[in-house]
Order: C-alpha cells, then sequence, then structure tokens
C-alpha cells in the first residue's frame, strides 16, 4: 500500500475531477461535445503510441469510474460512439500494430501466442467459442440484426484479453530458444510489478474519486440547492453515469454502476488489512477511513444486490480467516468493521443535516435499510420479478444451444418511464437485469458453464495462492458473480474487464510461486 498511496495517486484524481469537469462542460455547451471528444481520442492515440501503458491505464481509468462508458461520446450519422467504444479501438490498433511490427522485426511468424502467459487460455478459448456461437444462432434464429449488434458489442470487451496480458505479464524480447524457466522468469519481470503499481494507484485514485463524486451529489439533493442540481442531474442521466432516485423522508438514493468497484476495493483492502497490516499509523487511518467511505456507499447506493454480493464475500473472507487466523483475530477484524459501520452511518448523516444552505432530507439509516429490504413493490424491483416468468419460458425453449444474441422476452414492467410510451407496460427487450440468466438464453447452458468453470477457476487459483493480493481479488470475483444474478455485470464491460485483471495477476501470482 505504501507504494499505491503516493504523489502519483493525487495527480491521478486531479486528472480524473478535470476529465469530469471535462464532460459536464461538454454536456451543458452541446457545440463542444465533437470538439471534446475528438480532442480526448487524439491526445490518446498519441499516448498510447508513445507508450501502450498510457492507454491502457486511461482505459481502466475510464471503466472504473464511466459505468456505462458515455462521459463522452460522438453522434455520427444516427449513430452514437461512445469514449468507451473509442478507447478500445485505440488501444486493440495499437496493440495489434506493435504486436505485429515486432513480430516482424524479430523475424517471428505474427503469431499470437497468449499460452505463454495466460494459464487460462483454453479456458478463455472454449468461452469464446460459446460467444462466437451466440452471434452466429442470432442470426439463425432470424433475430433482429440491431439486437444481435448492440447486445454483443459489450463482449467485445474480452478481446482486450491480449493487450491487458501484455500490459500485466509483459514480455520485452523475444523467448525463441529459451528454456520454459526462463520464458516463465521473464513475465514476472520486466516491469510487470511497476504497472501493477501503476494500475492500483489508478484504480485507488477512481475509487476515490468515485466515493467523493458520490458524497458530493448526496450533499446536493439533501440541500436545497435546486438550481445547479438540476443540471447535474440531467448529466448524470444523459452520460449513464448512475441513477439518483428518492427513498422516502427527503434521503436519495445515489447509484453508480461503477460503485461495484468500490465494493470490490472494500474486499481487496480488507486482505491487504488482514494479511499485511500496516506498519505506521498513518496507513491504518487510511484503511480505516476507506472502510468508513466504502461502507457509506454500499449503504447509500441501496442497491440489495451489492447488499447480497458484501455478504457473500464477507462469509467466504471469515471462512478463509478462520482457516488460516485465529479467534481473536477475527473477532478484532469484526470490531473494526463493525466501527466502520457505524463511522459510515455517522458520517452520511453529518452530509445530510449539515446546516448551511437549508437541508432538505431526512436520514434513519434503520428505517431506511428495513424499508428497503421489505419493500419489494417498488417498480424496479417489481418489474425485475414480472420479468422472470418469461425469461424462464424463452430459456426453456432452447435450454441446451441458447437462442442467441439479440434474442427477446416481452413482459409486463412497471417502470414508470416505460410506462408513459405504453400505458400497459408490455415492454420487449434483449437486455435483462438477471445477468446469468441472460447468458444462459444467449449462450446455452454449456456457455454458461464455461463463463463460470472460468471465473471459479480464477477464484480457485486465487485463494490457494495464499497471497494477500490473490484472495482480495477471489474475493472481487465472487462478489462480481453473485452481484449478477439480479444486475448484469459479467455480461458488462465493468464484469468483464474486472475479470480480465484478475485472471491477468493470478496468472502473474501462481507463476512467481511456482518458481520461488
Amino acid at each position: 500500500m505504501e507504494n499505491l498511496l503516493n504523489r502519483k495517486t493525487w495527480r491521478i484524481i486531479l486528472f480524473i475531477f478535470l476529465a469530469e469537469l471535462f464532460s459536464v462542460f461538454a454536456f451543458l455547451l452541446p457545440s463542444f461535445e465533437r470538439v471534446a471528444f475528438l480532442v480526448i481520442v487524439a491526445l490518446v492515440l498519441a499516448l498510447s503510441l508513445i507508450k501502450l501503458e498510457y492507454g491502457i491505464l486511461i482505459l481502466l481509468a475510464e471503466l472504473f469510474i464511466g459505468s456505462k462508458g458515455y462521459l463522452f461520446y460522438l453522434d455520427a450519422g444516427g449513430i452514437t460512439i461512445s469514449i468507451r467504444i473509442a478507447f478500445w479501438l485505440i488501444v486493440m490498433a495499437v496493440w495489434l500494430g506493435k504486436f505485429i511490427a515486432n513480430r516482424v522485426k524479430t523475424r517471428q511468424s505474427p503469431r499470437l501466442k497468449p499460452s505463454e502467459k495466460n494459464i487460462y487460455f483454453y479456458y478463455f478459448i472454449i468461452l469464446f467459442l460459446f460467444i462466437a456461437w451466440g452471434m452466429v444462432n442470432g442470426f439463425l434464429n432470424h433475430n433482429d440484426f440491431s439486437n444481435i449488434f448492440f447486445d454483443f458489442n459489450g463482449w467485445f470487451y474480452f478481446a482486450l484479453i491480449f493487450p491487458i496480458y501484455d500490459f500485466i505479464n509483459p514480455i520485452r524480447n523475444s523467448s525463441e530458444g529459451l528454456s520454459p524457466v526462463v520464458k516463465q522468469q521473464r513475465i514476472i519481470s520486466n516491469g510487470a510489478r511497476e504497472n501493477i503499481y501503476d494500475l492500483g494507484r489508478v484504480f485507488l485514485a477512481a475509487t476515490t474519486w468515485l466515493a467523493l463524486k458520490t458524497f458530493f451529489f448526496l450533499f446536493a439533493f439533501s440541500h436545497d440547492s435546486s438550481g445547479v442540481i438540476f443540471e447535474l442531474y440531467k448529466w448524470v442521466r444523459a452520460t449513464g453515469v448512475g441513477e439518483i432516485t428518492p427513498v422516502q423522508g427527503g434521503f436519495y438514493r445515489i447509484f453508480f454502476q461503477s460503485h461495484i468497484f468500490i465494493l470490490i476495493g472494500f474486499f481487496i483492502l480488507l486482505t491487504i488489512f488482514s494479511y499485511r497490516p500496516p506498519k505506521n499509523n498513518k496507513f491504518f487511518i487510511f484503511y480505516f477511513l476507506f472502510f468508513i467511505l466504502s461502507s457509506a456507499i454500499i449503504l447509500v447506493s441501496f442497491s440489495r444486490s451489492f447488499w447480497v454480493g458484501a455478504v457473500v464475500g464477507l462469509l467466504f473472507y471469515y471462512l478463509i480467516t478462520i482457516l488460516r487466523k485465529n479467534w481473536k483475530f477475527v473477532l478484532r477484524i469484526s470490531a473494526n468493521l463493525l466501527a466502520a459501520g457505524l463511522a459510515a452511518a455517522v458520517f452520511t448523516l453529518i452530509i445530510v443535516k449539515f446546516p448551511y444552505p437549508t437541508p432538505i432530507g431526512g436520514f434513519d439509516p434503520a428505517s431506511l435499510f428495513s424499508d428497503r429490504l421489505s419493500n419489494m413493490g417498488e417498480a424496479a424491483v417489481s418489474s425485475r420479478w414480472q420479468l422472470l416468468p418469461p425469461l424462464w419460458t424463452a430459456i426453456k425453449q432452447n435450454p441446451v444451444l441458447g437462442s442467441g444474441f439479440g434474442a427477446t422476452v416481452t413482459y409486463e414492467s412497471k417502470d414508470p418511464r416505460i410506462l408513459t410510451s405504453s400505458p400497459t407496460g408490455e415492454y420487449t427487450t434483449y437486455a435483462f437485469e438477471w445477468g446469468w440468466l441472460d447468458i444462459w438464453l444467449k449462450l446455452g447452458f454449456f456457455g454458461l458453464l464455461a463463463y463460470l468453470w472460468l471465473i471459479g477457476k480464477v477464484i480457485f487459483d486465487g485463494f490457494i495462492i495464499k497471497n494477500w493480493l490473490t484472495i482480495g481479488l477471489a474475493l472481487g470475483l465472487i462478489v462480481i458473480a453473485v452481484v449478477s444474478i439480479f444486475s448484469p455485470y459479467t455480461n458488462h464491460p465493468l464484469g468483464i474487464g474486472y475479470l480480465l485483471i484478475a485472471a491477468a495477476i493470478i496468472t502473474r501470482e501462481k507463476v512467481a510461486s511456482t518458481l520461488a
């Protein structure tokens, strides 16, 4: 942690802040949107050509903070190109160009050899085959072409497996004629550790910024500042950053899809705290503050799926910790977490009730929490449960082979936005909240099994290596997998990107442990 919390991290936070401020200006001045988009794309392309690592870190920073990827976007002939797609194209194009150039320069055949560095290569290949089948099957089932494309485009993020693995497990020179041991030693050297530190700094900066942004919106929506807030609310909705909705008593739920990374960060930091405790009070205070902030975020997001993911993640954490530590240690950690949770509730109350400007929101944690758990009749939850029976029916029609990308389901929704255009609430869509069932419908049972097999293998390896980082990453994957039962993360760049990062780092640590 000492290597992560430094001036670089604070500079990254500043750059992220400026980027989001730039995004707000671009939204408020539509004529400036195209210019902003093109300037950013040109800048990232130039940096990627200078050093591809810069482009990858910028791409991942956007992933951590951008939720749906539309902080900046370009409307071209009726087609909207998000900044996330632009970054993906830049990184993939530059990586492929440099890969081919390097192979030509060293007079090697320009073949992809990820198996040298990726112990999960064949797991990914099997999954990729089912993803390709999902595309073909979509056309065989005569699904609408636009539905197939927009349903499939998020899965393109898996192509980043190549640049991300090269970033975390770089082999700088030719490995022809070298023994397998020397090849593997190159995997764990050549700047790999510093790249991981840089990635850690970007992750820490992004999650810190997400927390600050969340508390800013919580403060603004709980106080009399409607003039500015109305414009910022429109920016949040237009860019897909998140959702801001009233809960009860004037309290607003602040939910960003990217909050999943704060939840993951909580477990990574928890494992650091447990297996590599701080050496001085400065870092102990930092750990405790992060626990408070992340607990407060999980609370104010009022996401039931996050709560379930957090509970399951804690169960696995305690199971591992009990097996490796003593009960006294477990009780001490539990006391720290309880204190952080109580401090998070107090901190949230202070923000909501701060006397200036005039507070208009209320905050009763016990009442809000119990109401959120018991109120299953609200529009979002009701629509989700209304979707489940017809979704099961659609899966049963082709349970083994699936129905391909673009397969749709029609159900009755209670969402007010849908009711405005369809008074009966009848709604047909190819995108579903039930993430794993969505994958089953599109890829079939064996495609679903291949995905679960891959994630299960990465989690298993993360635990058996007995390294604080791999344990934290494995707990994060468990959280993603559980949250995806109720929300689409494993079929979205947010979940796919995290899986690629976790698999690449665990590969590196597993190889390093075998050579130790």
